[in-house]
């Protein structure tokens, strides 16, 4: 199982859990440097600018900004560190590295030349003229024809662009050898410049039997024209090169955890061991659906719960008192909370408190409260299976914290910051 990305990159940003980066860099340009790799501060701009928060940067306050600079500029970090150890391990240099590079430059060109083709197609200006008459004042209905015209005669052009290539590669196809007996060296297809045999094809490690022939020969057909177009691309000159390193960046970390995760869950017994240490994974938290209000001294707050305890509502002081300015427009109506989210202090008095009645006041950071549980969910408790994947995530991304430490001393991080909480 290949670690999710969500995951690796929880795991990595709570390796590098720092405060706020609100200091500047010595070095206006180079913020880290991890063993020769430097991190530049128009690199972390040009990730921010391309990351989900993109939009949401500009609105955010100034040491909200600073946390999520901070923030990307640590998993920055944990990236160089995993492509330097990978390198290091000869990764780069492994069969698995080299097929999946070279499957991925294929895809690249194919994309390229796939692009380029549907960019020539067009609509002839009489049929354009027929359809603006149809549609007229309907731009919806325009476009879609628009749309849809393009798509059928770019399905024609590159249907003909295949067969062109295969006529020019001179094709041959041995489909009658897709039968029982088959091995891994069967060539399948042959031209001039290509060949493919069954093993290009089908992973004899997960099918080690012949799997339905149909399905090899689609393969073996998206395989050929993925081929042909790409060495046409790379005839033509295109040049994937700056694509394809990139590639290489993002794909050596990941080949190395995929590598170190067999090392660090080798199997399910292991998983259970761990499970039983750590039961609260198992644990479904209850649900309390509360009613709550907050006000600034404890006197108000008593004095509000005395007028509840005489028959006002709470919900309805809530909405005219409460200092929560969300918690005031709902009227006091927290929603559906789940146990262990809120104040320490608030989940003892919730855990004991009658549903229905108001309790003694609360004293948080945030203020007095008043909570009442209106209706509660039970818990309850999962068994290993049904939290198996979970326990697997959660193993990973604590080695994946250690490894991420050890490898921060032997590759030699140094931030050039003038402050690093």
């Amino acid at each position: 199982m290949k670690l999710n990305r969500v995951l690796l990159a929880a795991a990595m940003t709570a390796l590098f859990a720092a405060g706020p980066l609100l200091a500047k860099a010595q070095d206006p340009q180079i913020l880290v440097t991890v063993g020769d790799l430097k991190i530049t501060g128009d690199e972390l701009d040009s990730v921010l600018a391309s990351s989900p928060f993109a939009t949401q940067f500009v609105t955010m306050g100034e040491k909200e900004q600073a946390a999520l600079r901070g923030d990307m500029l640590q998993r920055l970090v944990a990236s160089r560190l995993l492509r330097l150890e990978a390198q290091h391990l000869g990764l780069d240099r492994s069969e698995t590295f080299t097929k999946d590079e070279e499957a991925q430059r294929a895809a690249l060109l194919y994309r390229h030349y796939m692009d380029k083709l549907r960019e020539r197609v067009s609509i002839p200006a009489d049929t354009l003229a027929a359809m603006k008459q149809q549609f007229k004042g309907d731009a919806d209905g325009l476009a879609s024809a628009e749309a849809a015209y393009k798509t059928e005669q770019y399905r024609t052009v590159r249907l003909m662009t295949i067969q062109s290539l295969r006529d020019q590669q001179k094709i041959k196809l041995h489909e009658e050898r897709i039968a029982q007996g088959i091995t891994p060296e069967t060539l399948l297809l042959e031209g001039t410049d290509i060949r493919i045999s069954y093993g290009d094809v089908v992973d004899i490690k997960e099918y080690p039997n012949l799997p339905n022939p149909e399905w090899v020969k689609e393969q073996l057909y998206k395989r050929a024209e993925l081929m042909l177009v790409a060495k046409t691309a790379t005839d033509e000159g295109v040049d994937v090169s700056g694509r394809l390193l990139r590639y290489r960046e993002e794909r050596l970390p990941a080949l190395l955890i995929e590598m170190k995760e067999k090392e660090w869950v080798s199997d399910e017994q292991q998983m259970r061991d761990w499970h039983s240490k750590h039961p609260e994974v198992s644990k479904i938290p209850e649900r309390r659906h509360l009613g709550q209000l907050v006000v600034a001294t404890r006197e108000e707050a008593e004095a509000l719960r005395g007028r509840i305890l005489k028959g006002e509502s709470l919900f309805e002081l809530a909405g005219k008192y409460s200092i929560d300015e969300e918690g005031r427009k709902k009227l006091g109506d927290m929603g559906w909370v789940i146990e262990g989210r809120g104040y320490a202090q608030l989940e003892e008095v919730v855990a004991k408190l009658e549903d229905g009645k108001v309790s003694e006041v609360v004293e948080t950071p945030k203020g007095f409260h008043l909570v009442s549980v209106l209706d509660r969910r039970p818990g309850g408790v999962r068994d290993f299976h049904a939290v198996k994947d979970r326990v697997r995530q959660l193993m990973i991304q604590e080695h994946l914290s250690l490894y991420l430490k050890e490898l921060e001393q032997r590759h030699k991080v140094v931030w050039n910051l003038e402050d690093r909480k």
